[in-house]
């Protein structure tokens, strides 16, 4: 069996350079370039800095991605997938077209570190294990005891007592549950969690297996999916849920919370320390509870989904870089990082479970009676259909079952082609670490908006433009549509533009650090010079035609929320003008929606050696 390779702190010339590095982090030595796409800019800002300092010898490019395997089928459909894909929304019948270009972890030591239940559903029809899960996040009930505790009510322990629970706050003028229907993902979990029983028991797991393997009509249980619907119904009036709560989005369902108008809510341990801070309230947590029987689950979902490209078997130092990397991932301040948090269960034997300090979940923790949310893209649009279809009294629990099943079922119509590209222009960096594909879209949308210049980081870019017809959900997946960002305009003299770029380049807090090229800026109708410091980059000119930037000219400069931010610290006094509710992927997707070609790149930066 092949091992994992796990490098401990070196010293170099007699010196220690690296000391506190936790088990299963450490220098490696160095290797190709790698790229890992990680499907979110909060992990650019939080598990990518933490790698880089475990690896500073190794060449690891981190890219934005976005939630949807589609990504990757696009890129494996032009011969680019990358060495390490990541998401959020995974299931396997989702990624089918991918299997064969992706490694086996089965036969490689980091399985054996997982747990047998987090493995589970990961397993093909070959027994191959393709995707792992890094770790998880409970999504489960948020229960104000104090306002249970002012009204004498009891904290449930069982399904019955959560019914009682309910029905004593709706006699008080208090909403029991209050529940963010207006979006899929709470519609998907309702159903799931509300038949949780159903989910967890033989029946369930072989559906389930089944599902995941399902190479084309995904089959039903109808006796097993019939007691599904009938327990979401129940859940749903047991909860005191109405038509009215269709519309409920997450910020109005967490102002009743807060506000205590409503006496529970839903969501991640970050959620719960969110409220928290606003709240003079005890928060606790609330399992979910079987309806057939008194067991109680925690439901959870990974904070990311794994994949390694099969070619990386060909190159062993690479694939023991990309090792590396999966096993800092899995350690206890990786998982911490990845997970934004302590409330975090680990799939890794090697590390304990970071959830001994959220209340109310000891028990379930204890017995790892865990539930791995289900979560094919289809399953979210078919949730919400089925149970806004039953809030809304449209539908008997029989007609949301058929509903859910045709949803699920639904074959996908051809999506016709939105823009034939002429050029290709690639999202790696070029021979002046510039990105060519950020660039052409970047100026795309400033010139749509009448801007002069444009400075935004380098993590709304996920693709590169590829020769040939492309349809708008992939023109979608050019942008990161989980990391999408406003539009702002400003007018701002040469002296400002040249201080505002700057202050990008040396900034560092929690929202932004530039340390390796990989992460300098992508700029438009300006070029910036700048040079690779011991520490990072500092600015050392920026041209306009090829020409110094005038200080005293005003210049209209398009910003995102990170530029945005900056230049507020430099000016807060300055007038920022927000575009609308245009954002920076709506605005792409707008534009090659109009059927025209993207601006070419622009030669926009260069490092000095």
């Amino acid at each position: 069996m092949q091992k994992t390779k796990c490098y401990l702190a070196a010293l170099v010339s007699g010196v220690l350079l690296v000391t506190g590095i936790l088990a299963g982090c450490g220098q490696s030595k160095k290797d190709d370039h790698l790229t890992v796409y990680l499907w979110e800019n909060r992990l650019m800002k939080n598990i990518a800095p933490y790698i880089h300092e475990q690896f500073p010898d190794q060449d690891i490019e981190f890219i934005i991605g976005n939630n949807d395997t589609d990504l990757y089928s696009y890129f494996k459909e032009h011969g680019e997938l990358p060495d390490i894909m990541t998401v959020r929304r995974f299931s396997g019948t989702d990624a089918q077209d991918l299997q064969p270009y992706l490694m086996d972890f089965a036969s490689y030591d980091v399985v054996s570190k997982y747990y047998s239940y987090a493995v589970e559903y990961y397993k093909d029809t070959d027994n191959e294990i393709q995707w792992l899960p890094i770790c998880a996040l409970p999504q489960t009930i948020i229960a104000n005891k104090t306002l249970f505790d002012q009204y004498g009510i009891k904290v449930p322990e069982n399904y019955e007592e959560y019914v009682q629970v309910c029905q004593q706050f709706y006699d008080k003028g208090i909403k029991p549950y209050s529940m963010n229907f207006a979006e899929d993902w709470a519609n998907q979990e309702i159903i799931q969690a509300a038949a949780i029983g159903e989910f967890t028991s033989l029946a369930g797991i072989d559906w389930r297996n089944e599902a995941e393997t399902s190479a084309g009509e995904i089959k039903f249980d109808d006796v097993l999916w019939k007691r599904i619907f009938s327990e979401t119904s129940q859940f749903l009036k047991d909860s005191h849920f109405s038509k009215e709560d269709i519309n409920v989005n997450v910020n109005t369902g967490t102002q009743m919370f807060v506000e205590g108008k409503s006496a529970m809510f839903h969501g991640q341990p970050r959620d719960m320390q969110k409220f928290q801070d606003q709240m003079d309230a005890e928060l606790i947590r609330i399992p979910y509870f079987s309806q057939t029987s008194d067991s109680s689950f925690v439901y959870m979902f990974p904070s990311l989904n794994i994949a390694f490209n099969k070619e990386l078997e060909k190159n062993q130092e690479k694939l023991d870089t990309a090792l590396d990397v999966l096993d800092c991932m899995i350690s206890e301040q990786g998982q911490k990082l990845i997970a934004d948090g302590s409330g975090v269960i680990s799939f890794n034997t090697d590390v304990p479970s970071m959830m001994q300090n959220v209340p109310g979940l000891e028990e379930e923790i204890k017995d790892t009676s865990i539930y791995i949310r289900y979560s094919a893209q289809k399953s979210f649009d078919a949730s919400l259909e089925a149970v806004h279809g039953l809030l809304s009294g449209k539908m008997d629990e029989m007609q949301a079952y058929n509903a859910f099943r045709s949803a699920m079922n639904s074959k996908d119509s051809k999506e016709k082609s939105t823009v034939n590209f002429e050029n290709a222009y690639s999202i790696s960096l070029n021979n002046k670490s510039g990105r060519d594909a950020a660039s052409s879209i970047l100026t795309t949308i400033r010139k749509e908006n009448d801007a002069q210049l444009a400075l935004t980081p380098y993590y709304y870019y996920t693709s590169s433009i590829y020769k040939g017809e492309c349809t708008r959900s992939r023109v979608g997946l050019m942008t990161a549509k989980n990391s999408d960002t406003p539009l702002y305009l400003v007018k701002l003299n040469g002296e400002q533009v040249y201080e505002l770029v700057k202050k990008y380049l040396t900034e560092a807090d929690e929202n932004f650090y530039v340390t390796t090229k990989y992460e300098l800026p992508i700029a438009s109708g300006m070029k910036i010079i700048v040079k690779n410091e011991e520490n990072g980059f500092s600015l050392k000119d920026i041209t306009i035609n090829d020409k110094k930037i005038d200080t005293e000219k005003e210049y209209s400069i398009l910003l995102t929320d990170t530029t945005k931010s900056i230049l507020k610290k430099i000016n807060p006094k300055c007038a920022i003008e927000q575009i609308g509710d245009t954002t920076l992927s709506s605005a792409w997707i707008a534009a090659m929606s109009n059927g025209q070609q993207p601006s070419a790149p622009e030669d926009y930066i260069e490092v000095e050696k």
